[in-house]
């Protein structure tokens, strides 16, 4: 899914927070909304008084809040070159598809998009394609997160490791520039495998370098961070969006592109920001007679069977959440192939769905603000749940065929709502869930649960559509997903009042300090969450 991780909100009482990455606590690709906690409404300490600052204050808390520490202004950099790598993944999957059909010689409809011709290459049907990709990504992903995360909690190579997995990144998309109909599918296995593990252990890195003295500044900076991920990938996909209509390029040439201007703005970006990352001890002290991968093992199982004991609640959550998160994080690269296939759908009008989804993120945000304080935690992550399966159930149920084209993108809309409410009511439930001295160490614990079935939906994906050669019915696997997941949350127990306070909901939200009367701050909770 698009971006979906931040950190954790602090312990009370603490004298500085560092938000490390232990192997029981491995960040992924989960969630934009961590619960950072706002305590109190206190002046700005990176500004003069409220009225005093002008614009030039009010952009340096929207963007630069406490940079004056190397480490901060290196997440900032980190933040924004490591979102346009993510994003340019778009445009690379339109080209994969369009490489997959045209190797498989299945002609092209007038609408631009492909039709379904039967025809397999490398052994799988063209549309199958960025499902298996989806599904190699998410297994080693899930494989290689106990490893980085034991590497940046029990060595000292927390930089070293942070620099090669960046470099990696970086190299991957690089070469992408080199697609073409002989080597898609080589670039294909590379992006699935090497690009998807050095994205989430880079950031892994990322995190475990974000410390403040209090968890208000601690706010301010992860607020910051993710006005920079938000910036970079809105910006990259304007730019190359215009690119498109204005070009007229096909998928593969503008993939290209996209990946060409991915890698040398990501790719400077992020070396920006290793130059500014210190040197770290190791932060635990590894057993004798373990490597890193078996402590890292050892510690999320050691987790995972506490939970049962301590927090009963949040153990079911987190069983919950492998679902729901498999089920949503897959649905974009699904959806492209669904889109593309089913719908005859062009690489423009593709591209118009997911700005289009990406834009109307902010009034799901607004739902959740609203709901979550009249009805509480649970009964607002139910109603996500619900709203999410509607319609998925609607979309796949009802729009097949490029005659109902226009419709997609009312579903577009409607997908970027319930992506806007689902993670910071998420994040909300987790929170009210844990005791507030340990929501550092279980959320990290939270971002693993959220990716290790990620690859389960795509799998079922490729295998009813290979064997039905029906996409409508390899859908099934997201709805069965959200459904399994609605049921686990009936039966997770609240450990606090149904009805969510304030101060409940902003833990679950990355948000400013209450808004002022000019509504500056009210502004940045709705870009930031």
């Amino acid at each position: 899914t698009l971006m979906n991780e931040e950190s954790p909100a602090p312990a009370e009482g603490a004298e500085q927070v560092e938000v490390t990455s232990p192997a029981s606590a491995t960040d992924a690709e989960a969630d934009p909304n961590g619960p950072a906690k706002v305590t109190d409404a206190e002046a700005d300490p990176n500004g003069p008084a409220k009225g005093k600052g002008g614009c030039c204050s009010s952009t340096k808390k929207f963007f630069l809040y406490d940079s004056t520490r190397s480490e901060i202004q290196a997440f900032y950099f980190n933040q924004f070159g490591r979102s346009i790598l993510f994003i340019s993944f778009m445009f690379l999957s339109l080209a994969i598809l369009e490489l997959a059909h045209q190797q498989a010689g299945c002609p092209k409809t007038e609408n631009g998009g492909y039709e379904n011709c039967g025809n397999t290459v490398y052994g799988f049907l063209p549309s199958s394609m960025l499902a298996l990709m989806a599904t190699i990504g998410g297994i080693a992903s899930s494989l290689f997160m106990p490893y980085a995360g034991a590497v940046v909690d029990y060595s000292d190579r927390r930089r070293g490791f942070g620099k090669v997995c960046a470099t990696l990144l970086v190299l991957v998309n690089f070469v992408q520039i080199f697609i073409f109909e002989s080597t898609w599918f080589v670039m294909t296995i590379l992006q699935a495998v090497v690009a998807s593990a050095a994205f989430m252990a880079n950031a892994m890195v990322l995190w475990s370098y974000v410390s403040a003295p209090d968890d208000h500044t601690l706010h301010g900076i992860t607020a910051s961070g993710r006005n920079w991920e938000v910036f970079g990938m809105l910006s990259f996909f304007i730019v190359v969006g215009i690119v498109q209509f204005t070009s007229g390029w096909d998928s593969v040439t503008l993939a290209r592109f996209s990946q060409a201007l991915a890698s040398v703005v990501g790719g400077i970006s992020l070396f920006l920001a290793y130059k500014r990352y210190p040197a770290v001890k190791a932060v635990k002290a590894l057993d004798e007679g373990k490597n890193l991968w078996i402590a890292g093992i050892s510690e999320l199982w050691h987790t995972a069977k506490n939970l049962g004991k301590t927090e009963p609640g949040a153990q079911r959550y987190l069983f919950a959440v492998s679902f729901l998160a498999g089920a949503i994080g897959s649905f974009t690269s699904l959806a492209i192939t669904y889109l593309s296939e089913e719908i005859q759908m062009s690489s423009t009008g593709i591209i118009i769905f997911i700005l289009i989804n990406m834009a109307t993120q902010p009034a799901g945000v607004l739902i959740h603000r609203t709901i979550a304080r009249r009805i509480g935690h649970k009964k607002n992550y139910l109603m996500v749940i619900s709203f999410f399966v509607i319609i998925t159930a609607l979309f796949v149920g009802c729009v097949a065929g490029p005659d109902q084209m226009n419709w997609t993108y009312l579903f577009a809309f409607l997908f970027g709502v319930a992506f806007g409410w689902y993670y910071p009511s998420s994040n909300g439930f987790f929170v009210s869930l844990v005791p507030e001295e340990r929501c550092t160490e279980l959320w990290g614990f939270n971002m693993f649960a959220s990716v290790i079935l990620s690859w389960v939906p795509p799998l079922i994906f490729t295998t009813l559509n290979e064997t039905t050669g029906n996409l409508r019915l390899a859908m099934i696997g997201i709805l069965a997903f959200l459904i399994i997941g609605f049921c686990l949350v009936l039966f997770i127990p609240e450990k606090k009042s149904d009805a969510a306070d304030e101060d409940d909901e902003e833990k679950g939200s990355v948000e400013t300090p209450p808004a002022d009367a000019d509504g500056e701050e009210g502004l940045q909770d709705v870009v930031v969450e």
